[in-house]
């Protein structure tokens, strides 16, 4: 019997890449209730790359093996013992993730009572995928009650499979390679400089990996750390990372014999010739079937016998055997057991090939490598244009105290939020597109895009205040100058008009009398000329405003302006009758007062507060002319 398959046994389906103390050891659970036969106690589960990974899976090696299947394997035997189990090399899992056995190396004495255990996996998968893991067991075995007797197989090799999906995560950043040494910035506007370097490295063979970059902009690198890449164009880049993990691969074996083999009943002199064949424990192969006939060297070629990842430093046992009849081996029960006629410890190596010699034979082996596993990550470098510069206009730049103008851009810019500002540290509340403004200042506005964040800012615009002109301004005649009041102390002039035509060179409070006519003036704020309130008209007929009494003096009405209550006041030194009218401008009267054969000095209060706001005639009429006075009422 030359191969015993326990293919119903499966201890791990998923596991790490090897079996080093990263992670904690566990604790296993048994369940071989349930799994009588033997197996996975639970199911290593998928994953999120980027997010921690923790799992303890369990599993179950019964001492008995006689399930179906396996006695189906053992040519008639009545069951199989299960001595020792080795996990040997595990390979293909995502990158990031380790495992720790609770037993060192993974060794398992289980005729010795040794039959649970447990890996602990842990760590932070790098890159989502789908990962195909391959686990190679060693089995120390006894076929109970074959033909020929009970036969005992070490080493016996099994690999299992299974896979492994890891889920994108949610984080837009790269897991397999870093941008810069700060945050991860992909997106910005103008322009982004990312300082690449790839952070996967391979752990057991440093020189067993590569790396291929893709700029998105048609440049190309294989360097571990491309450095400094400047992204200037407004546009979507493709940035992405090839990391590929290699591990050696032995591709040719030629292995000669030239002594241990003789004496045997196949070979029963130095003249006959042996039967050669290699044998490698920790890969499982075993080419008896193809062994060389009656010759002393045979070369095999494409092998394609692939090196665990967590060995490639590791030398590797090559067996060279003679192929006999006997048992254990073969069935032949005259024939004689192979003759192991050496071990060889070859360490893989490329590109030439490596020899070893013992006493009994030699062995050439040629190596290359092969892929393992393949992470490729992608990510979009976004640059985003520019924002236009917003420039600023108003419907005045200048403005009175009281008054506003309004600040908007040239020209709109949709899809953009408005944030004001004044002497750059006042921000409004507002982010209308436009901005009403009272006050001195200079204004900007920043523009935002709402949906890639890129800002720009207008250049300062400046907004000047000035004092206003009184609200309200009367024009009256003295008897040989028109003059407006109230006027202000300082800062402002009258432009005067006579019949609608301006009056060049005249813009004092006084305006000479310039014969009959319409006058009419606005008092204006010198420095904001905008800034003007417009009093009149006032028409003087026949040279003169009034028939002026000289029988009347110390007239006076004021307040001036007032509320609606104010007083007038007058002297006269002749007794006479006199007649008080209070009319509008538009000569309606609004009250009238006779006072007979008066003499003195005059002081009442006059009442117009149940009357409209304006501007009212206080007339004092005698029989020799009258004297007017105009009144504010505000």
């Amino acid at each position: 019997m030359k191969k015993l398959l326990l293919l119903t046994f499966v201890l791990l389906s998923a596991a790490s890449e090897h079996l080093i103390a990263q992670c904690t050891q566990c604790t296993p659970v048994s369940c071989s209730a349930q799994k009588p036969a033997g197996g996975l106690c639970n199911q290593a589960p998928d994953d999120t790359a980027g997010q921690p990974y923790d799992a303890v899976i369990s599993f179950y090696a019964p001492k008995i093996l006689n399930d179906p299947t396996t006695l189906a394997q053992c040519s008639g035997c009545n069951h199989v013992e299960l001595h020792h189990l080795t996990i040997v090399g595990i390979q293909g899992l995502p990158t990031g993730v380790s495992a720790t056995a609770n037993h060192t190396n993974g060794y398992y004495d289980v005729w010795g009572g040794d039959t649970s255990g447990c890996v602990h996996f842990c760590g932070t998968p790098v890159a989502p995928g789908t990962y195909y893991v391959i686990v190679n067991l060693l089995a120390d075995v006894v076929a109970i009650g074959t033909p020929i007797g009970n036969v005992a197989v070490n080493g016996q090799a099994q690999t299992y499979r299974d896979t492994i999906v890891i889920y994108p995560g949610s984080s837009e950043c790269p897991q397999s390679f870093s941008i810069g040494n700060g945050p991860c910035v992909l997106k910005a506007c103008d322009s982004i400089s990312v300082n690449l370097n790839a952070t996967l490295t391979n752990t057991h063979c440093a020189n067993l990996i590569s790396y291929s970059w893709d700029y998105g902009t048609g440049v190309t690198s294989h360097a571990k750390t491309p450095g400094v890449v400047n992204y200037t164009t407004p546009d979507t880049f493709a940035l992405s990372l090839t990391t590929t993990f290699y591990t050696y691969r032995i591709k040719n074996v030629t292995a000669t014999i030239t002594g241990g083999y003789t004496g045997d009943i196949e070979e029963l002199t130095g003249g006959s010739n042996p039967d050669p064949y290699v044998i490698i424990p920790s890969l499982g192969f075993n080419n008896t079937a193809n062994s060389g006939s009656d010759v002393h060297s045979v070369t095999w070629t494409n092998l394609g016998l692939v090196i665990p990842e967590n060995n490639c430093a590791d030398a590797v046992e090559i067996q060279v055997w003679d192929e006999d009849t006997g048992p254990p081996q073969h069935s032949n029960p005259l024939g004689s057991q192979d003759d192991n006629c050496g071990s060889h410890y070859i360490t893989p190596a490329i590109p030439n090939q490596v020899y070893d010699v013992t006493s009994n034979s030699s062995v050439s082996v040629t190596f290359d490598t092969v892929a393992t596993s393949s992470l490729t990550e992608k990510v979009d470098v976004i640059v985003f244009p520019h924002p236009p510069v917003p420039v600023l206009m108003a419907s005045h730049d200048s403005i009175c105290n009281g008054d506003s103008t309004i600040l908007i851009l040239s020209q709109s810019v949709p899809g953009y939020g408005f944030n004001w500002y004044k002497n750059d540290t006042t921000e409004f509340s507002t982010t209308d597109s436009f901005l009403v403004v009272k006050t001195s200042g200079d204004y900007k506005v920043k523009i935002t895009n709402v949906v890639t964040g890129c800002a720009e800012w207008s250049a300062p615009y400046a907004i000047a205040v000035g004092s206003a002109a009184p609200s309200s301004v009367n024009i009256i005649f003295n008897g040989t100058s028109e003059f407006v009041t109230p006027f202000p102390s300082s800062g402002f002039a009258v432009d005067w008009y006579f019949n609608g035509n301006l009056v060049v060179g005249q813009n004092g409070k006084f305006l000479p009398y310039l014969g009959g006519g319409q006058y009419s003036a606005e008092v204006y704020n010198i420095n904001f000329p905008l800034c003007r309130t417009s009093a009149g008209p006032d028409s003087i007929v026949s040279g003169i405003n009034d028939m002026v009494d000289h029988s009347i003096y110390d007239v006076s009405v004021y307040p001036n302006p007032n509320n609606g209550k104010f007083k007038v006041t007058f002297t006269t030194d002749e007794t006479q009758d006199i007649r008080l009218v209070i009319s509008n401008t538009i000569g309606q009267s609004i009250s009238e007062r006779k006072i007979e054969n008066f003499n003195g000095a005059f002081n009442e209060e006059i009442d117009l507060s149940e009357l409209s706001k304006g501007v009212y005639v206080v007339t004092i009429e005698t029989n020799n002319g009258s004297h007017n006075s105009k009144v504010v009422v505000q």
